[in-house]
């Protein structure tokens, strides 16, 4: 297990992860729209915006209860919840369905991101928090370009329900990688309302 004194690269390297995890999640699928507007009979578009507001209200909720608990377990949490509604969509038959899984895979995907600006905050001063938002900001950056090209790739082999298996393997990996990071809000400065 990673300690706060030993962080170095695989700690930025899975903050990184974090911070591009919505991102892909939203990017990702794009190439498959048409596809699965046919194969559903509806807008494939209203999962893009589905995602969206269940992203919006997640960030309501995970920002208190991290503060409150720590960062560590809504990191798990989320990223469960992100799995489960990852498997959702692969095995959705219907463009409601698949709307609601949506919704769904958005509210643990928000942790990503949220919770790894809060860590970035949690250990670093200004300048080296700056520093490493800025790191970070770079691997973010990559993710709306990798993932459509990704998914082109699955595409070609397979249907559009690949692409929710390959976010499933992700969030796994990400699983682990959060199990190794510390908990890096002291239990003296959690909110206690």
């Amino acid at each position: 297990m990673l300690t706060i004194s030993n962080k170095g690269w695989l700690f930025t390297s899975i903050l990184s992860a974090l911070m591009a995890f919505t991102s892909l999640s939203t990017d990702i699928y794009l190439p498959a729209m048409p596809e699965m507007g046919r194969d559903l009979h509806g807008d494939a578009e209203l999962t893009l915006t589905g995602f969206l507001i269940g992203f919006a209200l997640a960030q309501l909720f995970w920002g208190a209860v991290s503060d409150k608990i720590g960062r560590k377990k809504p990191l798990i949490i989320g990223i469960v919840l992100f799995i489960i509604g990852s498997v959702g969509c692969a095995l959705s038959s219907s463009m409601l369905e698949l709307l609601a899984w949506r919704v769904f895979q958005a509210f643990g995907a928000c942790v990503g991101p949220m919770l790894s600006r809060a860590m970035i905050r949690d250990l670093y001063g200004r300048t080296e928090a700056a520093k490493m938002l800025s790191t970070l900001a770079i691997v973010m950056a990559i993710a709306p370009i990798a993932g459509p090209m990704l998914a082109g790739h699955l595409l070609v082999w397979y249907t559009w329900h690949s692409i929710f298996w390959l976010l499933v393997g992700i969030g796994l990996l990400m699983l682990v990688a959060v199990l190794v990071i510390p908990e890096t809000h002291p239990l003296e400065k959690r909110s206690k309302k």
